[in-house]
């Protein structure tokens, strides 16, 4: 009985033991969940400090407006090449998208229009170079045929063709691309063309400014002005050529070789009405003369009347005239009139070659 007794003892104390030890674990779960919710609650009450404000919308109107002003430029380097002349469609479809694009710059600063504007600088700059192209194509139908290379010849017409055929769907990347190689091309075959050309023109100036002074148009009173101005407008061709500027050069002795002349007409018909009237008053004195011989033999004049100088007198002082040789223009001296001769007839012995190997080959 006993035994049975400390059994059901040991059996009661075990139970309450672990009773206990459940109670306490249960605790310790609640005390755990009631922390969660605290830390919960704290949470919800304060924001953490990493939380993101609201960014501001950014604002591209400077660099729009900048980027507007580089198109305004372009445009107008495509007027002055007379692209509307030559590429209306295409000017005026470019037109069409400036406009657009002035409009959304001004009502949209929280946008980056830079590659929309950046194409149509591009756009224009293409309208300029293909324009330029186009001038210089007709100044290279005026060449001497032997001073045309026939390869470059075509690269420039086949870049023009492919320019045309892109038109308005073409993009603007693709329109620059043709047309800077037309520009290229064209510009390459003026250069060398023109240089043999205003070399012969140099010549021409040179020969209508010995005409001019060969009527002493240097000092006529009506060409002595002109004379100096293309003189100097000479000179200047000659640092121009002698700089590679042949172009620059071309037109320069183009106006100095037309003036020269215009003065030389100018002079010479002046002297010939001027010998016409001395004519014509030699042949009055003359029958004045033979009048005054023919009374002076049938009533001789024995005494000196007043009024009438004697034969011998001196009615006038003797004029001096400055020397007209001393007046001549000097436009053949120095460094750059000598590099000018120099290259002129370099390039026209090239040429006048050139034509004759053509010449023989047929």
């Amino acid at each position: 009985m006993r035994i049975k007794h400390s059994l059901l003892a040991l059996v009661a104390v075990s139970s309450l033991f672990l009773v206990a030890c459940g109670s306490t674990k249960v605790t310790d779960a609640t005390d755990d969940t009631e922390e969660t919710d605290k830390k919960e609650d704290i949470s919800d009450t304060n924001p953490t400090e990493n939380t993101k404000e609201t960014e501001p919308e950014k604002d591209f109107s400077g660099e729009n407006a900048k980027l507007l002003e580089k198109v305004e430029q372009a445009r107008k380097r495509a007027i002055d090449a007379d692209a509307p002349k030559y590429y209306r469609a295409l000017f005026d479809e470019a037109s069409k998208k400036h406009d657009d694009l002035k409009s959304k710059v001004a009502h949209d600063k929280s946008t980056n229009y830079s590659s929309e504007l950046n194409d149509l600088i591009k756009l224009y700059d293409s309208l300029a170079n293909a324009s330029i192209a186009q001038m210089l194509k007709s100044k290279v139908n005026e060449l001497n045929p032997a001073d045309v290379d026939a390869a470059v010849l075509k690269k420039g017409e086949d870049a023009l063709k492919a320019y045309e055929s892109l038109g308005t769907d073409g993009s603007a990347s693709d329109l620059y691309d043709q047309a800077k190689i037309a520009l290229d091309s064209y510009k390459k075959l003026v250069e060398k063309g023109f240089v043999a050309m205003a070399g012969r023109e140099r010549k021409a100036a040179l020969e209508a400014k010995k005409n001019a002074e060969s009527v002493k148009a240097q000092v006529a009173k009506k060409t002595k002005e002109s004379y100096k101005k293309a003189s100097s407008t000479f000179v200047n061709a000659d640092r121009a050529y002698s700089s590679k500027n042949i172009e620059g050069a071309y037109a320069g002795y183009k106006t100095a070789k037309e003036s020269f002349s215009e003065m030389y007409e100018i002079v010479k018909k002046d002297r010939e009405e001027t010998e016409a009237r001395l004519a014509a008053a030699r042949e009055k004195v003359a029958a004045a003369e033979k009048t005054a011989a023919e009374a002076d033999s049938a009533a001789p004049l024995t005494e000196k009347i007043a009024g009438i100088e004697d034969e011998n007198a001196v009615l006038l002082q003797a004029d001096s005239f400055a020397n007209p040789e001393d007046s001549i223009s000097d436009v053949e001296s120095g460094a750059d009139a000598k590099t000018a001769e120099k290259i002129a007839d370099e390039a026209i012995a090239s040429e006048e070659a050139k034509t004759q190997a053509v010449i023989d080959a047929k």
